[in-house]
């Protein structure tokens, strides 16, 4: 097994992350998924929950995709006091090292329609979109000046709050509606610590059309072509969720860098607008990219439907092409990964369904680093 920072003695450091791993799963997570079969199997296998705590300590977890609080929150993303300690506390007991926090710039101008789909019911006003941002960028921001959690603009600060036991937050826009057509504005948000742009979210904005309105655009724009290579000049991630598969094609073809689709599912297995076919999928990967898959769980489902989700990415592309997002705080309904005191079940579960400790490892988080690093470097 490979060890990024390994400790200074780790047979004691080994012997209590797994007594804590065991308490953590042996207590709250086993009431969560109470008749699940599989987890059932799990909690009573020690040798394979010791061998999954160890791989925790050591691997590098990151959830592609979450937020700080729930969205229908007053101040989201206010992230202080005793919401930040249990954001932190969850984080570092579910072995979570980092996350994707996305911000939401069109927040106000998205309503939930009659029939559940989220739509632009208002146009912005002037100045809104980059306004909303900011407010919500800047708590934020102060809650990784708080100690409690850290703030990671490169793969080696992820590195160095793993190493100080201190889970870190990778910030990210959910949606380029705060630029309102000015480029200039990637440079300011990269200098403020952002380093994930989303393109598109619920509003058909100046880059492109979404995947869940009918298209307006027909594609990436040319002030979309304009913004990933900026994107690509100033090394940040190009997040993909939410385009359609026509403007995904005009991403791929012309960025530089692999870019990720933070949070969705193969549709092959549910039919789901924000789901992706198995051709946009191969694109991604074949371009060096990432996608982070959804833990959202039907009625009838359990924690093996959302493994056999990650199953059926491993067929596809592989093993080096694919990430997990909690979507935490952003789901309706329920999820295999309720918060993130319940990521361990991961590779525990990938564990026990034969996966090797090195795609595992590659699930859980490397395949982010590498991706990340190569859009740093």
């Amino acid at each position: 097994m490979s060890t990024t920072w390994p400790p200074k003695n780790p047979t004691t450091s080994r012997a209590i992350g797994r007594r804590q791993f065991l308490r953590l799963l042996l207590t709250p997570i086993a009431g969560t998924f109470v008749g699940d079969p599989l987890l059932t199997s799990l909690l009573a296998d020690r040798h394979l929950l010791a061998e999954a705590a160890e791989l925790s300590r050591e691997a590098v977890t990151i959830d592609l995709h979450c937020h700080a609080n729930p969205l229908a929150a007053k101040d989201f993303p206010a992230v202080k006091g005793q919401l930040a300690g249990q954001l932190a506390a969850n984080m570092k007991a579910g072995g979570v090292d980092a996350g994707l926090f996305a911000i939401r710039g069109d927040l106000g101008t998205i309503r939930t329609d009659a029939s559940g789909q989220r739509i632009e019911h208002r146009p912005a006003k002037p100045g809104e979109l980059f306004r909303r941002a900011q407010e919500q960028l800047t708590p934020l921001i102060k809650a990784t000046q708080s100690g409690q959690l850290a703030l990671a603009t490169t793969p080696g600060e992820i590195l160095a709050a793993k190493k100080r036991a201190t889970p870190a937050a990778i910030l990210a826009l959910e949606g380029s509606d705060p630029l309102e057509g000015d480029l200039a504005r990637g440079k300011f948000f990269h200098e403020r610590g952002v380093r994930v742009m989303q393109l598109l979210h619920y509003r058909i904005n100046e880059i492109g059309d979404i995947q869940t309105a009918a298209p307006r655009h027909n594609g990436l724009t040319p002030f979309g072509r304009e913004l990933v290579a900026e994107l690509n000049r100033l090394g940040m991630v190009i997040d993909t969720a939410h385009a359609s598969s026509t403007t995904l094609d005009g991403v791929l073809a012309a960025s530089r860098a692999p870019v990720i689709f933070s949070h969705t599912a193969p549709r092959v297995q549910r039919a789901n607008s924000r789901r992706l076919e198995d051709d946009d999928i191969k694109a991604i990967a074949k371009h060096g990219g990432v996608i982070g898959i959804w833990p959202t769980l039907g009625s009838r489902d359990s924690f093996e439907t959302f493994l056999k989700r990650l199953d059926y990415m491993k067929q596809l592309v592989g093993a080096d092409h694919f990430g997990v997002a909690s979507d935490l705080f952003g789901l309706r309904g329920r999820t295999a990964l309720p918060t993130h005191r319940e990521f361990p079940l991961l590779p525990a579960g990938l564990l026990k369904r034969g996966y090797s400790e090195s795609d595992t490892e590659k699930i859980v988080g490397a395949n982010f680093m590498r991706l990340f690093r190569e859009v740093t470097a």
